[in-house]
């Protein structure tokens, strides 16, 4: 069977949207409710929601995401670098893509897109 495509979808959108380029290293990182990254990391293990048909299969593992905070504070161009199956991809995409806004980088005074990679851990209690 073939997985569902939801990120591509996600991906085209976002990709439309913003043409503005992304920066890997900025003077001044973008903050995530007066945080950095990390904070950023725990508010999306928090609000993760493990899909029971991942839960029943015994389905876990590291989901690694790229996505980019624009010089708006808004989440961007989320896409899936190395996923685990479909559902956990999903969820993943799902919860980056609802965050609050952030505070955008800054570069040389203004605000500019910074583009982050992450690992989204699912685990099997």
């Amino acid at each position: 069977p073939v997985p569902e495509t939801i990120e591509v979808v996600v991906e085209q959108e976002s990709v439309i949207v913003e043409d503005e380029p992304a920066f890997v290293f900025v003077e001044e990182q973008a903050t995530f409710q007066g945080g950095d990254v990390g904070t950023f990391r725990e508010w999306v293990q928090k609000n993760l929601v493990y899909p029971p048909v991942a839960v029943e299969n015994g389905i876990f593992g590291r989901v690694t995401v790229q996505f980019a905070v624009n010089s708006r504070g808004e989440v961007t161009d989320v896409k899936i670098l190395r996923g685990v199956d479909p559902s956990l991809d999903k969820e993943t995409i799902r919860v980056i893509m609802s965050s609050p806004k952030w505070g955008a980088a800054k570069q040389g005074g203004r605000a500019v897109k910074q583009q982050f990679v992450i690992p989204v851990i699912f685990m099997l209690q």
